[in-house]
């Protein structure tokens, strides 16, 4: 299992284990899952569709940063930046794991060398060993930034608060808002 499945799996089991009692079901979004093909900039494509409905990032690095764009050194670096620029949390995660020194692009790992050193002193970033660590650091700060988040106004402004209404809400495959009915 990738460390990119291990957030999707820790996201789900966020939701098996809150969302009934929240009201609240969290959505990983990825590009291969939460983007429609569209003539156009891939980048720009994947930012409009996926990237801009997120509330939460959380980046995984190994060795590599990715392809460059137009505006950054890479389709994920340039997603951060833009994250954090609407100033919402980035989780950033960077794995130790072993891998074979056939399979490293030098380039790639200095780049992502250049990356980490440009936001030592502005991000506080995690790093693992092993995937069991990965998951289990993963999980706490996902439920605390959760918390966190869920503490303030929570999108299209519910609230964490119970209440005796339920509102149901309805959204296309984009995430944007088509509608809501209270019952």
């Amino acid at each position: 299992m990738s460390e990119r499945d291990v957030v999707v799996r820790v996201i789900q089991e966020w939701n098996d284990a809150n969302s009934v009692e929240r009201r609240v079901a969290l959505l990983p979004l990825r590009w291969e899952t939460h983007t429609t093909p569209e003539f156009g900039k891939p980048q720009e494509i994947i930012n409009r569709q996926v990237v801009d409905h997120c509330d939460l990032l959380i980046g995984v690095f190994w060795t590599r940063v990715g392809t460059a764009t137009e505006v950054a050194e890479s389709g994920t670096l340039e997603e951060i930046e833009r994250v954090a620029a609407q100033k919402k949390p980035v989780m950033l995660y960077f794995s130790k794991v072993k891998q074979a020194p056939d399979e490293i692009d030098p380039e790639q790992l200095k780049r992502l060398r250049i990356f980490k050193h440009k936001i030592q002193d502005i991000a506080y970033i995690e790093h693992f060993d092993e995937q069991d660590e990965f998951r289990n650091k993963l999980t706490k700060h996902h439920t605390i930034r959760v918390k966190e988040l869920m503490g303030s106004e929570l999108p299209n402004g519910a609230s964490d608060k119970p209440s005796t209404d339920i509102r149901v809400a309805f959204a296309d495959s984009r995430g944007r808002m088509l509608g809501e009915q209270f019952l």
